[in-house]
């Protein structure tokens, strides 16, 4: 689709949130329904232009890349909104963490991409329950998981903090 094209139609590659996602909802050439064309046309210039940047981008991915991205879009989408809010929280509570914490974080995240999956999920498990238990219980149960007992003192305290903290609590050792 030329540049010239996808101005008549851009909310096609932009999808419902167009804001939020760069792959796109409908398919191309599929109908435009007169609310997503009057929610583009009352978009500011900047944001039309960023849509376009991002549509820019998603075409230049390799189709693989473009069906990763789909498929993390459609499970997220499957996901509970409880769990939604949930992931979107940490992802808040991420943003306001120092480095130290960052990188507490992503060891945590590397670690459990590197299990195996039956075991990721037990783990993944476990910590749902954990945000219903007492602090107490909570630990009990976290060091159950053998890559938490490695953890340093300061490490277990980040790492209850991203996965247990209400939305807005600062990391412990600011």
């Amino acid at each position: 689709m030329s540049g010239n094209a996808f101005a008549d139609s851009p909310a096609r590659a932009a999808g419902e949130e167009s804001a939020e996602s760069i792959a796109p909802h409908q398919p191309q050439g599929g109908p435009l329904s007169p609310e997503r064309l009057e929610r583009w046309r009352a978009m500011p210039p900047e944001e039309r232009e960023r849509i376009r940047e991002r549509y820019r981008r998603w075409k230049e991915l390799p189709p693989e890349k473009r069906e990763r991205i789909m498929e993390r879009h459609r499970r997220w989408r499957e996901l509970p909104e409880e769990q939604r809010r949930y992931l979107k929280e940490r992802r808040e509570l991420l943003k306001g963490a120092g480095p130290e914490d960052r990188a507490v974080v992503r060891k945590f995240f590397d670690r459990m991409r590197s299990l195996p999956p039956e075991v990721r999920t037990a783990a993944r498990e476990k910590i749902r329950e954990g945000r219903s238990l007492s602090p107490g219980e909570r630990e009990e149960a976290m060091r159950s998981l053998p890559f938490y007992r490695g953890l340093s003192d300061r490490e277990r305290d980040t790492l209850r903090w991203f996965l247990f903290a209400q939305p807005g609590e600062r990391p412990p050792h600011e």
